[in-house]
């Protein structure tokens, strides 16, 4: 915001007269059609506007920080020697070469990896938005069959109060075009074939110790998953305890 909109306030966290002042000199291409944005909301749409004309990442201009906006974020700290980027240890962990994904769901974008429906059988909505409900999921085609009985089956085995306590209500995202952080090679979630739940308390650095859906109650979650040929991070690396991922199924 100093570089690109000229602000000279304090950074105090306060989106006051002189953030809004340089939030409304940063050109931030929302969306035409959305509802007017709340003073702390257009202060972050700001800076998602500013990070992208920085050249980074930080998903859509739309006032609401995510897990996109905070890698994106964290990127531009490292490069700018303002701390370092938060590691993306998800190019350490062989889940499947992009040659073989290529191989079995196609090039990252193509229509397909959008293409699948997958019905939430509980209340869900966007982690980063939670007034954003969701009814559906969009993924590969080849994977929406699997992950369909995958949340009917947590539907089961869980009640509704003990979905809420896990966070499996909140929803971080599965398609997304976007490369791994840091690097030029494609994320699982450009096939759509990788889903993210409660990234506020399972961060990608977290191991069992910190990360909610480490806990003991969580097992069935993750057995729903991996009888179904999905992998998890957390469960082979102990980090991204949100992140889930299927680079091996047909169907």
């Amino acid at each position: 915001m100093r570089a690109l909109a000229g602000y000279a306030g304090p950074i105090d966290g306060d989106p006051g007269p002189l953030t809004l002042a340089a939030a409304d000199r940063v050109p931030a291409r929302v969306a035409a059609g959305r509802a007017p944005m709340t003073p702390e909301r257009r202060a972050i749409a700001a800076a998602q506007a500013s990070l992208i004309q920085a050249g980074y990442e930080p998903g859509p201009v739309d006032g609401y920080w995510g897990p996109q906006s905070d890698f994106a974020y964290s990127d531009w700290r490292a490069a700018n020697n303002l701390g370092p980027a938060l590691p993306d240890r998800r190019a350490e962990v062989n889940f499947g070469t992009e040659a073989q994904m290529v191989d079995i769901y196609g090039q990252p974008g193509n229509p397909r990896c959008s293409a699948g429906r997958v019905t939430v059988p509980w209340k869900m909505v966007l982690a980063w938005a939670p007034k954003q409900e969701i009814s559906e999921i969009r993924c590969h085609e080849l994977i929406a069959p699997a992950k369909q009985r995958v949340l009917e089956h947590v539907a089961d085995i869980y009640t509704p109060a003990q979905i809420i306590d896990l966070g499996l209500h909140l929803f971080g995202g599965c398609y997304n075009l976007r490369r791994k952080r840091g690097g030029s090679a494609w994320s699982m979630h450009a096939w759509g074939v990788a889903d993210d739940f409660d990234p506020a308390r399972n961060r990608l650095s977290w191991k069992s110790d910190r990360a909610r859906l480490a806990q003991a109650d969580a097992a069935g979650w993750w057995r729903a998953w991996e009888d179904e040929g999905f992998l998890s991070l957390g469960r082979a690396k102990n980090y991204d305890w949100m992140h889930v991922q299927a680079p091996g199924l047909r169907g």
